[in-house]
């Protein structure tokens, strides 16, 4: 199978379709997710017209042309303190004492602040006390109503929005216990290689610890998804009953290494036995050009180079807009922007090639260490560069295309 463009295989990606259902989510965790339906408030937020701040409710006519000289003086006929369930009737030249959340009482249609008030005898706090109220102060100020913030029948979040903090915070204020959101993909990741050993092991003679599916976990959590994570020699009995045993398990499973045509590459053949369909399998770039996607009982397969930074690469390039895909998430694709070479970059490549790279103020800084083996110099970076195939060296001052991480 040749290789294929970058472009024909980000639209295979693109193109893939939601992942069909939802589930309801708890409040206290759907941020983050995509609303499988239009979220209706029952009720107004605030419910009731609540004070502002610390201070007296009363009649606005009743302190008209108070100041310090000549303060109004009110009696004071209750106490409405936050969570009260008490009502009040407040008549002229009353005043009811009120904190922070409490509910303005219905005769009441302004509220002063307890530093421009005080009681006429500091001894007498409670009943009857006579309140003197030294500034004037207008209708309906310090004055939250009832549905401020929003009414009852109001769309608080519509399908297929992403729920932030503060909206989940607006869910939590309406009521809701739990909201429907889209299904997430279950994902699970197997990490192939015979040389590879556990972190955290004795590291035998020709091993090297793990690291693809250590990132790759967290990468996924950074993007909000959980994991399962497994790794599997170079024997094609085994990766075949480990990949068996994924198919309509999961949604997605993310594999690296075992994908090229060397002799231990035995995902192709391992794939077409177990009845996959391979998508492609080569995508013209650089690295991780032997990148394949198959699918098999809802299942989608997609085969990363066993390279570190070759893996992380094409995970972010092409795993992030199948996951937003099958999320209904555009937030989880790469945001792109532009960015000027700040130093010249020796090497030319027969195909795009993806650096990483720190984009700031508008300059790309390219850290030393290009392999795709190489991992560590991809750490503090922000973005993939792509550098257009052809010779180099390529020019300090260069426009790139960026892809932000």
């Amino acid at each position: 199978m040749d290789a294929i463009s970058v472009e024909a295989a980000l639209k295979m990606m693109e193109q893939a379709l939601p992942l069909p259902g939802f589930e309801n989510v708890p409040v206290q965790e759907c941020a983050g997710r995509v609303a499988a339906a239009d979220i209706v408030s029952p009720i107004d937020q605030p419910p009731f017209a609540r004070s502002p701040l610390d201070g007296f409710a009363f009649r606005s006519e009743d302190v008209r042309g108070a100041h310090p000289e000549r303060p109004a003086r009110l009696q004071q006929v209750g106490y409405a303190p936050a969570g009260c369930k008490e009502t009040f009737a407040v008549g002229p030249g009353q005043c009811v004492r009120i904190m922070t959340g409490g509910r303005i009482p219905a005769d009441c249609d302004a509220v002063i602040g307890i530093e421009d008030a005080s009681y006429a005898d500091t001894s007498e706090c409670d009943g009857a006390a006579a309140v003197l109220i030294y500034k004037e102060i207008g209708h309906h100020r310090n004055y939250v109503f009832a549905g401020e913030d929003f009414a009852k029948g109001d769309v608080l979040c519509r399908a297929g929005e992403r729920i932030d903090a503060a909206l989940a915070g607006c869910l939590a204020a309406a009521g809701f216990a739990a909201v429907p959101a889209r299904r997430r993909p279950r994902v699970a990741i197997l990490a192939t290689g015979s040389e590879i050993a556990a972190p955290g092991s004795p590291l035998g003679c020709g091993k090297i610890y793990d690291s693809n599916s250590v990132y790759l976990q967290n990468r996924l959590r950074e993007l909000g998804f959980d994991a399962d994570a497994a790794v599997c020699a170079d024997d094609p009995a085994q990766l075949k009953d480990l990949l068996s045993r994924r198919f309509g398990s999961f949604d997605l499973i993310i594999t690296t290494g075992g994908v090229s045509v060397g002799d231990a590459d035995h995902m192709p053949v391992v794939l077409a036995d177990l009845g996959a369909k391979v998508l492609f399998h080569g995508v013209s770039l650089k690295p991780g050009s032997p990148l394949m996607l198959a699918e098999k009982d809802e299942t989608r397969i997609l085969c990363l180079s066993g390279n570190p930074y070759a893996a992380a690469a094409t995970f972010e390039l092409f795993a992030r807009p199948l996951l937003a895909a099958l999320s209904a998430d555009p937030s989880l694709r790469m945001e792109e922007a532009e960015g000027v070479l700040a130093d010249p970059f020796p090497k030319g490549s027969a195909a795009a090639r993806y650096l990483r790279a720190r984009l700031k103020d508008g300059l790309l800084y390219v850290p030393q260490g290009h392999s795709s083996g190489q991992l560590l110099s991809m750490a503090g970076c922000n973005c993939l560069a792509e550098l257009p195939a052809g010779p180099g060296p390529h020019p300090a001052g260069e426009l790139l295309n960026v892809y932000l991480i």
